[in-house]
């Protein structure tokens, strides 16, 4: 048999040997040859060789009683200086629902032979899984269904397969409309070309120059495609909400979703999680045992899969680069200890695109006492500072702004003998993380006006 499994817009060849059948009385080196039955997108054919000048074919009416009748014969002539042709006989029209008869003869044959190709299917229940994107039961007229053909809107026949075997995932990103059908049957294939193996009963007509009936053999080559049934795969969800914390740096996985890490190095895959989960970057971002830690990846998170009854796939991912946070990069030649300011001489921090904050102290009206340790951002950046002894948790809320161009006011109380932090803050507008908090000041010791003087 020569299958040409070609999957969109190209003949299915369905039934593809030669089984040569002998010729009636009239001669017994005429013959005709079944060569192939064809389902695609065009209809039905049946292509047949014949070793004559003509080739007569007609669909053939047979009662409750098996008589056959043939109304009218189209003729296909041999092409000049051959002894062997193929005709092409178009089948498109026959109705699939019932056992359809095809005679065929040629001149020196007294009785035509009889094709049958029986009845298609015509009740399909399929039942797909949009969870294993896969169809878990196909029966037709209410019997198991091994293989089938299948198309989209705009494809002809040509797609086909084991039932067990095909995943429709593909189909799932954007929602595709599928038809299906039970494959049609290949008799003469799987009796290897043995004709005598495929009779199936017998038909009474009368025979050429005759009037009384005889019996002959019918071949039943196969059945037809079955019925056509739409097959609906639903689009995939759009992937949920992953509420982000820029300045923070933390993710928050709410309950039942799916979460995966891609670094470079290779993938993170997680299981689902039961309950809402918040995420460190940080953590997220570190090793594990199947990849180094890095310093950026994407997070992506999606509604897992519903495996209840027919179910429901997974969701389309929600991806989100994540970042380590950064510590800020001081330039050692400009920048020094908030210390080591002075009520004359105030303190710059400064990285290598230039200075970034100022520090200072304010004195009460009279002059006579410092009251305020005064930071000034010097640049366009908003940044956050913290005043204690370590770097502060992810949600110490004595993290305090400074925002581009401003000036805060420290009371000295607050800031006497404590530490001072800074890094650069998170921008959700911009997409941008929180940094590394980076250490300025050492136990500040504020100093007195007595003393400066």
């Amino acid at each position: 048999m020569r299958i040409k499994r070609v999957l969109q817009g190209t003949a299915l060849t369905a039934l593809a040997a030669i089984g040569w059948f002998g010729a009636g009385s009239a001669g017994a080196s005429a013959a005709v040859g079944i060569q192939d039955v064809v389902f695609d997108e065009e209809g039905i054919s049946l292509e047949v060789q014949f070793r004559d000048t003509e080739l007569m074919a007609g669909i053939a009416k047979v009662d409750k009683k098996k008589k056959a009748k043939i109304t009218a014969w189209d003729v296909y002539e041999q092409a000049e200086g051959t002894s062997t042709d193929k005709a092409r006989i178009d089948l498109s029209k026959l109705n699939i629902t019932k056992d359809n008869y095809i005679a065929i003869m040629t001149n020196d044959m007294t009785s035509p032979l009889f094709v049958k190709l029986a009845a298609a299917t015509k009740k399909n229940k399929i039942t797909f899984c949009a969870n294993t994107a896969r169809i878990s039961d196909f029966r037709a007229d209410g019997n198991d269904v091994k293989e089938i053909d299948y198309r989209r809107t705009t494809d002809g026949w040509g797609a086909s397969g084991k039932v067990s075997e095909l995943d429709f995932s593909g189909y799932q990103y954007q929602g595709a409309t599928l038809y299906v059908r039970v494959k049609g049957i290949n008799n003469l294939e799987a009796a290897g070309g043995k004709t005598d193996d495929i009779k199936n009963g017998q038909v009474s007509v009368v025979p050429v120059g005759s009037t009384t009936e005889v019996n002959v053999d019918v071949y039943n080559i196969g059945s037809l495609p079955g019925k056509e049934t739409k097959l609906n795969i639903a689009k995939q969800a759009n992937g949920p909400s992953v509420p982000v914390d820029y300045t923070k740096g933390t993710v928050t996985i709410n309950k039942s979703l799916e979460y995966r890490v891609i670094k470079e190095s290779g993938t993170a895959t997680y299981n689902a999680i039961g309950s809402k989960e918040v995420k460190t970057v940080a953590g997220l971002l570190e090793a594990t045992a199947t990849a180094p830690a890095e310093d950026s990846a994407i997070l992506e998170v999606r509604k897992a899969a519903q495996t209840n009854g027919k179910g429901k796939c997974a969701s389309k991912w929600t991806r989100v680069k994540i970042e380590n946070p950064k510590e800020l990069l001081l330039d050692s030649a400009s920048t020094k200890d908030i210390k080591d300011a002075t009520i004359e001489q105030p303190v710059t921090i400064s990285t290598s695109a230039g200075a970034i904050m100022e520090a200072g102290y304010r004195l009460n009206s009279k002059q006579t006492e410092v009251t305020h340790l005064v930071l000034t951002n010097k640049s366009t950046d908003n940044y956050e500072y913290y005043i204690g002894s370590s770097v502060p948790g992810v949600n110490d809320k004595t993290v305090k702004p400074i925002k581009g161009g401003k000036v805060v006011n420290i009371k000295k109380a607050d800031v006497s003998g404590k530490n001072i932090f800074i890094r650069l803050a998170g921008n959700k507008k911009a997409k941008r993380w929180a940094g590394a908090w980076k250490q300025v000041g050492t136990s500040i010791t504020v100093p007195n006006v007595a003393a400066s003087k």
